[in-house]
């Protein structure tokens, strides 16, 4: 029987005898295996209950915020699909072609460009820009309470979080991360790169590796089903999680004008308007990240996440390294200034170097050169000679100067060093 109405099924399902077996492992793996497919766009029906939901509080505000945010406004717990407004508390389960509200939340606004996501269970948001304030908060919904609360974190904490986020298992990294100047002064641009490990939730901070991501300040952040993109005032980068690679163009580039007042994002696709409340993309203007990352891949830069040390602190380490060369060889030339010394000191040389006195009369001088047993006009022409010779094989050894008791009579000066 089920094979005959499938058969006869309205999109022409056909069904063979020995794709029966096929079939009913399909049908037994839709029923008892997880779902992990999410959806990513609210239907006109579900738009217009999230917007009577939240009419009530915000009253002339309700119609000012884009419910058509792509895979950023959606999480999967489970079996469920969650939505949480951009920006706004209000978290709703998505149950067909309905949607059933699930927070109590009353203080709305303070987190525009948050980043939602779910770990082990639990739903987060984190950061975002709302009452004139870019705040640095992570904070976890509680299904019981129905309410959002503040989850502590450690380590090296970014002070404001406005920018990118990518996810990779359990590590989460922020870059072109920015603080509003609130339209009254310029933003603020942070250039550390930052990691969050979820098990521990405890940050890291270090250099921005790469220039392109450290110039860049987010003010627009959208997260479509497989791509990332990033605005600026001016340009678009297009970040690509599943290869960790970016392309920069210019928004005109990407096919955002200037006169485009909304974005709103369907799967991979982003679609323009001047008009929040479009109830379809039909006859808007667009533009696929797949097609586009397609045709500009060859142009793409690798992300680096975990720099190494050298990556990091390339200046400091290039300097480190010349002094330590430069250390080395003064090392080495004055162990072979030494070592050469050495060999030329003879014995006469080293015994002179070892005696205890400094200061030598003459008479002691040519005891140390064993001319002492000579007669005065000899030893006077021998001492000369060796002397002489002692100054070519150790220059300064020995000096002779005036005797301060006696102006008529030499004493000789040994130095050591």
């Amino acid at each position: 029987m089920t094979i005959a109405i499938l058969k006869h099924h309205p999109y022409d399902i056909k069904v063979k005898s020995h794709g029966f077996s096929i079939l009913l492992l399909i049908i037994i793996g839709s029923i008892f295996l997880p779902n992990r497919s999410i959806a990513q766009r609210l239907s006109l029906k579900q738009q217009l209950l999230i917007e009577k939901t939240i009419q009530p509080i915000l009253q002339e505000e309700a119609g000012k915020h884009e419910l058509l945010l792509g895979k950023g406004a959606f999480v999967q717990l489970g079996q469920d699909t969650l939505f949480n407004i951009h920006g706004l508390r209000y978290l709703f389960k998505i149950t067909g072609d309905t949607v059933i509200r699930l927070d109590k939340s009353i203080y709305h606004g303070s987190s525009f460009w948050r980043y939602l996501f779910e770990y082990n269970g639990q739903i987060f948001t984190m950061g975002g820009y709302g009452q004139f304030v870019t705040n640095s908060n992570l904070e976890s919904f509680n299904f019981n309470s129905k309410e959002w609360y503040l989850v502590k974190t450690s380590g090296q904490k970014p002070s404001y979080i406005k920018g990118c986020v990518i996810r990779v298992k359990d590590q989460l990294y922020l870059f072109s991360n920015s603080l509003s100047g609130n339209s009254i002064e310029d933003d603020i641009s942070d250039p550390y790169f930052y990691q969050l490990d979820l098990p521990s939730l405890t940050w890291k901070r270090f250099p921005i590796v790469q220039k392109e991501l450290q110039n860049f300040q987010a003010e627009i952040i959208l997260y479509t089903t497989d791509y990332i993109l990033v605005l600026d005032n001016r340009n678009a980068m297009l970040i690509h999680p599943k290869t960790l690679e970016f392309i920069q163009v210019t928004q005109e580039e990407l096919g955002i004008k200037t006169s485009y007042q909304n974005i709103s994002v369907d799967n991979n696709s982003l679609f323009f308007s001047n008009d929040i409340h479009h109830p379809s993309n039909e006859n808007l203007p667009g533009v696929s990240m797949v097609n586009f990352w397609n045709n500009h891949k060859s142009t793409a830069k690798k992300i680096i996440l975990n720099p190494s040390y050298f990556q990091q602190y390339p200046k400091e380490i290039s300097i480190a390294i010349l002094v330590g060369i430069n250390l080395f060889v003064i090392a080495i030339s004055i162990f072979l200034k030494n070592r050469i010394k050495r060999k030329k000191q003879t014995p006469l040389i080293q015994r002179i170097i070892r005696h205890n006195s400094k200061t030598l009369t003459t008479e002691e001088l040519d005891q140390l050169l064993g001319i002492d047993h000579m007669e005065l006009e000899s030893r006077k022409a021998k001492r000369h000679r060796i002397l002489a010779q002692i100054e070519v094989a150790s220059p300064g050894l020995i000096n002779r100067i005036k005797d301060e008791s006696d102006k008529r009579r030499f004493v000789y000066f040994v130095s050591r060093d």
